[in-house]
């Protein structure tokens, strides 16, 4: 896991791909918007900690059913939908009923919020909003990771059906002194909701609703943009719903469909690290992985356990890449020529084709463990990946390429059901 400062990202790239010279059009900055937040009310649902979540992508079934028996009201209820269900028409029924309850109360007035989070000694604070959206040449909002179709879909299916964002983007910038000096005076004050979680997370929540301060924090972005860290799919899905259900004549930024809830971290206060995604691939033996190492010539080194394992990968050589293989018993290193800055992009654009591996073999996963675990209920292998630096992420995204999918974890996340947005309550 790497942190680094945003400048100092910015820093290494040549001044032609800079992000501020791609295709910038000055009168469409960054925004990031006041809204109504729609939050759940601890006299209804009990301790707020047990009606947080993870993001949608990164939970498996085991933390699915620790959560919900947790708190009956937890926000995965609200983010997930069940396979037997129509698709999310039990989910609007439900948010509608936890409205009508009282559950989730919509705020008095539009306000940024102020979320400060700890994860393991780890604190980021950032400010949720709703940011404008940008078409990609406008250099404002940066991908820098392709995206899947099905999950794409499935977003706006959720957002469309239950006119919510329930779920904030995560972002990084390179702040102002201004912005954080207000910032660290509303953190001063007291918060809306303060609260642990079962993890041993903490969690702070702030309103800014002085319409100068607000006006002074619009100003202080307008000049900027942002790298979207965490959300591809998200994000892809707001596009989608701004082109099919904004007024074809609605002015710029009139319409509720051009603005997605998203969290905005300063990376230069509260730097975000960016961590692995490992695969699995399903119906492939380490034999496999032998004979077709073998075929494209490239060299597959077995270890005796995990730890020797790692510390193999860690002496990589230049102009190479290398990948930990298992099957959960055993373990080797996986080692080919470098045709690409990017392990991940080596993997998925050499590699795999060659293997004739399907995407419906591979699973992504935010801890070994986790991939390890797939292996356990079915025949496969897992290939533990190095993540870019973000240096590398910057130049990606400054030159309007993409990563493949799932190429990079920014964290710790943000938790999911601390502030949501109801389009309804604009």
């Amino acid at each position: 896991m790497r942190a680094v400062s945003y400048d100092a990202a910015m820093a290494n790239l040549p001044n032609t791909t800079h992000p501020s010279r791609v295709g910038h059009d000055p009168g469409a900055g960054l925004v990031l918007a006041p809204f109504r937040g729609l939050r759940f009310d601890a006299s209804r649902v009990g301790d707020l900690g047990t009606v947080i979540s993870p993001p949608y992508d990164v939970l498996d079934a085991d933390t699915v059913r620790d959560l919900e028996a947790g708190n009956r009201r937890n926000i995965v209820r609200l983010i997930l939908s069940r396979r037997f269900e129509r698709p999310y028409r039990a989910v609007l029924a439900r948010l509608e009923t936890w409205r009508d309850k009282g559950y989730l109360v919509p705020d008095a007035e539009p306000a940024l919020y102020l979320y400060e989070y700890t994860v393991d000694a780890v604190t980021v604070r950032g400010l949720i909003g709703l940011v404008g959206l940008r078409t990609e040449d406008q250099g404002v909002v940066l991908p820098h990771e392709d995206v899947m179709p099905g999950p794409v879909a499935d977003r706006v299916v959720l957002m469309r059906t239950t006119r919510t964002n329930p779920e904030p983007i995560l972002l990084v910038h390179s702040g102002s002194s201004g912005l954080r000096a207000t910032m660290e005076f509303t953190a001063g004050g007291e918060p809306l909701a303060a609260f642990r979680a079962p993890d041993g997370s903490e969690h702070r929540l702030w309103a800014i609703t002085d319409p100068t301060t607000l006006t002074e924090v619009s100003g202080e972005l307008a000049p900027g943009h942002a790298l979207i860290a965490d959300g591809h799919h998200r994000h892809a899905a707001y596009l989608a719903l701004q082109r099919e259900m904004r007024p074809a004549a609605a002015p710029p930024d009139s319409s509720p469909w051009d603005f997605g809830l998203a969290m905005l971290v300063d990376q230069n206060d509260y730097p975000l690290t960016v961590g692995p995604i490992h695969r699995s691939v399903t119906a492939l033996t380490m034999s496999d992985v032998q004979d077709l190492a073998t075929e494209r010539g490239d060299d597959l080194r077995g270890c005796t356990d995990r730890e020797s394992a790692f510390a193999a990968l860690a002496t990589t050589t230049a102009g190479t890449a290398q990948f930990v293989v298992s099957d959960g018993r055993a373990w080797a290193v996986l080692s080919t020529r470098r045709h690409r800055s990017v392990d991940a992009a080596v993997l998925h654009e050499e590699i795999l084709p060659a293997w004739n591996v399907s995407e419906e073999q591979v699973g992504y996963h935010h801890s070994l463990d986790q991939a390890l675990h797939t292996t356990a209920r079915q025949p496969g292998v897992v290939l533990a990946v190095h993540p870019p630096t973000l240096p590398e992420v910057m130049a990606c995204a400054a030159r309007g390429e993409r990563m493949p999918r799932k190429s990079t974890s920014f964290g710790p996340k943000p938790r999911m059901g601390v502030v949501l947005r109801d389009l309804r309550d604009a």
